[in-house]
């Protein structure tokens, strides 16, 4: 099951012969798994079918009709492509025992429950070092396994809400902004990511396995740290600036010809400054006294916006952007998931998406894992997998179990039935 070493004439990976045992759920750890599988791990997932995973319960916003579809949703492809899926009800002694084998036969744990579930489960760092002394485990929740509240449930949202990412971003007629997106959960599984290769690479140089307690509360408030410098050097909040900036203007979201386009423009400099008016094709706002410099344009910056709209609308975003990334200036579309899937060449020329095996849909398109490892190239592995697909595989090959012992533990509850095909 492991990613190619080379050997066969396979391109080799960069983490081929590592084993990995994943108890996660939505994205913070399963991101985790998702880059180590990628790079050429072997990722086991424990799932269990009385709590499926949030992913698991899809439903096509295009045809709800059909009910929930564990198989198919997107985020399932993107979090947990290139794994194996096993099935245990860990509430039951064999089930434990079990989780426990899989255990002792891999380096690293990686898991996402809340504080202490893994320790009421008997699959505490403590219980497992005791069959792996060598063993990498990450646990990684909403405030970490200490403090006052460890124990409190959290979610994206609430995160962003506390970081203050919700407080500082968005516009200034809005005093709280949530981005729809679960940015905490992916900053925390790029912290998680890097801290089990740290804890790796010392393992490797002789100074044993250990335990990894990240807080994804902050890893976020870590993003901010910028910010929090300047209240304590300043005593008091940050300006909630929203498209602004203070270090350059013009600088924004500025309209462009056709229904709702757009293009960023960032302008920091007096030579970025002349560079730009010749692209709109006003070179007299060279010499205009409020435009004149940067301080003078972030002071008049209301009515130089405006300005600047006037020009744009009469252009295409991706016209405008052109010209001026020709000219030396910061521009950017503003892109829709269309344009990112079917319109931008950058992507395309790059490989930047992957033709994916689904085992439910075929063959499927998917971001790509862009790490850019040009020595040991990665590449994802099949998506689609049912809840323990590869049970009998893992529990068979890996932990050489007979049919008989994997059918009466199917018997005896301890693991759950695949699901059919």
């Amino acid at each position: 099951m492991p990613g190619g070493d080379g050997s066969s004439g396979e391109p080799a990976q960069a983490l081929a012969g590592l084993r990995v045992v994943e108890f996660s759920a939505a994205m913070a750890g399963p991101w985790i798994g998702r880059f180590l599988a990628w790079c050429g791990a072997e990722v086991i997932r424990v799932e269990s079918r009385s709590r499926p995973d949030v992913v698991r319960l899809y439903v096509p916003p295009w045809n709800p009709d059909l009910g929930i579809q564990p198989r198919l949703s997107p985020w399932f492809t993107d979090w947990n492509a290139g794994k194996h899926f096993v099935t245990l009800d860990l509430r039951q002694p064999l089930a434990v025992d079990l989780a426990k084998r899989l255990v002792a036969r891999s380096d690293i744990v990686i898991e996402n429950y809340s504080a202490g579930v893994m320790g009421k489960l008997g699959l505490g760092y403590e219980e497992l070092q005791q069959v792996n002394p060598g063993l990498v485990m990450l646990s990684s929740s909403g405030f970490g396994d200490t403090g006052p509240c460890r124990r409190y449930v959290t979610w994206g949202p609430n995160i962003e809400a506390l970081s203050g990412m919700s407080r500082l971003s968005g516009f200034p007629s809005r005093e709280c902004t949530l981005t729809q997106y679960a940015y905490p959960d992916a900053i925390s599984a790029l912290h998680g990511l890097v801290a089990v290769l740290a804890a790796l690479d010392y393992r490797h140089r002789g100074g044993g396995g250990q335990y990894i307690n990240l807080s994804q509360y902050e890893a976020t408030v870590a993003g901010f740290g910028h910010v929090m410098m300047e209240y304590l050097a300043l005593k008091q909040e940050p300006e909630k600036m929203g498209n602004r900036s203070r270090r350059a203007a013009p600088h924004g979201c500025y309209p462009c010809r056709g229904e709702d386009r757009w293009c960023a423009i960032s302008v920091a400099t007096d030579s970025e400054w002349e560079s730009f008016c010749s692209v709109l094709g006003r070179p007299e706002w060279r010499g205009e006294p409020r435009f004149a410099s940067l301080a003078a344009r972030l002071e008049h910056a209301e009515v130089l916006d405006a300005e600047i709209a006037t020009r744009t609308l009469m252009r295409t975003d991706y016209e405008l952007m052109t010209a001026l990334q020709e000219a030396g200036i910061a521009a950017g579309v503003v892109q829709t998931a269309e344009d990112l899937a079917r319109h931008d060449a950058h992507l395309a020329a790059r490989g930047f998406f992957e033709q994916i095996e689904h085992m439910a849909k075929g063959v499927v398109t998917a971001t790509g894992i862009p790490l850019g490892l040009s020595g040991t190239p990665g590449c994802s592995g099949r998506a689609g997998a049912g809840e323990g697909q590869d049970n009998d595989s893992v529990f068979g090959s890996l932990l050489g179990m007979t049919p008989e012992e994997v059918e009466r533990a199917v018997a005896a509850g301890a693991i759950e039935p695949a699901d059919e095909p």
